[in-house]
């Protein structure tokens, strides 16, 4: 910061600095440095959907400077109410030239909700005190969260595959601690989506669903863990068939007509269909899969011999060593 930029004010216990750097970081951000260099945050303002478009772009500049100084003015405006809306807000943006400012925005929206949705352990050799303070520099405000939660996955639908990565991993940290019991519209929100006729689309619920779930491989075995199972499975057994089976019958009309534009999202779909499978059944086999199995097993063994020479990669090495 040069002179003009910065304001020195100096107490035995601790300096203050002043940041006044224009659009960069408003003039109400005011850090605290105590004499043990740890940084409070005391007053945090959301900034401008302009101001943060301004920022990002800094963000991705070349120069180290400029994206340090973006990083701090992100960092110091992410605790503010309403910012984490502003952030989304951009992300919905259609204006073509918002393409990388935009895939800047999910990216920071995803730091956000990993470091500052829910506390994590100090872990065995950590400490918890620690984590905490860590997780109130970055925490999400209360206020913002049932609103993003409402929204997500509507959002998430509507934007580029390279965005829509970013919000279906944001939407898997937040479930990972909130769902499903404070999360109860989250599983029906993504259900009422597997019929869209965008493969993207699907496909981009598919993998959500299939990260969520995926814990249940690994999770002890308990009274909880059942329960969740069962809540999902109550809801997500039946569709997830039917999408199974949907798939299966669809694939020999495209391979006879060798559509390949037809034929890749789906078999991405059925790959993704029965990874989730494989997480729902991995604890133990439910009486809904039972009383089904010959329908997914004779997927499954399709699938073992299913060979289309026009999806084959010639440059891919099908020899060991």
């Amino acid at each position: 910061l040069t002179q003009q930029e910065k304001r020195v004010f100096s107490s035995h216990q601790a300096t203050i600095l002043l940041f006044l750097h224009g659009n960069l970081i408003p003039s109400s951000f005011i850090i605290i440095i105590h004499s043990n260099l740890s940084l409070t945050m005391t007053a945090a303002t959301a900034l401008s959907q302009d101001q943060l478009r301004d920022i990002l772009s800094r963000s991705l500049s070349p120069d180290a400077a400029a994206r340090q100084h973006a990083e701090n003015a992100l960092l110091a405006s992410q605790t503010a109410p309403g910012h984490c809306i502003t952030v989304l807000r951009l992300v919905a943006s259609n204006e073509a030239a918002d393409g990388p400012v935009r895939q800047a925005a999910a990216v920071h929206f995803k730091n956000m909700v990993k470091k500052g949705w829910a506390p994590n352990s100090g872990g065995p050799h950590g400490d918890d005190h620690d984590a905490d303070a860590e997780f109130r520099k970055h925490a999400v405000p209360a206020q913002d969260r049932d609103v993003i939660k409402n929204h997500l996955v509507e959002l998430m639908c509507t934007v580029p595959p390279q965005i829509q990565v970013q919000l279906g991993e944001s939407i898997s940290l937040i479930a990972a601690s909130d769902f499903p019991s404070q999360w109860d519209n989250l599983l029906p929100d993504l259900i009422s989506r597997l019929d869209n006729r965008d493969w993207s689309v699907v496909n981009g619920v598919l993998v959500t669903a299939n990260s969520i779930f995926k814990r249940f491989r690994y999770v002890q075995r308990s009274d909880a863990l059942y329960k969740d199972i069962l809540y999902v499975l109550h809801r997500f057994q039946e569709p997830l068939t039917e999408l199974f089976k949907a798939i299966n019958a669809q694939l020999d009309a495209f391979t006879a007509g060798n559509n390949v534009a037809e034929l890749r999202p789906r078999l991405a779909a059925l790959r993704t269909i029965c990874r989730i499978f494989y997480s729902l059944n991995y604890q133990d086999l439910p009486e809904y899969f039972e009383d089904h199995m010959e329908e997914w097993m004779a997927g499954f063994a399709k699938h073992l011999e299913y060979v289309n020479p026009h999806l084959e990669d010639n440059d891919e090495e099908n020899e060991p060593g």
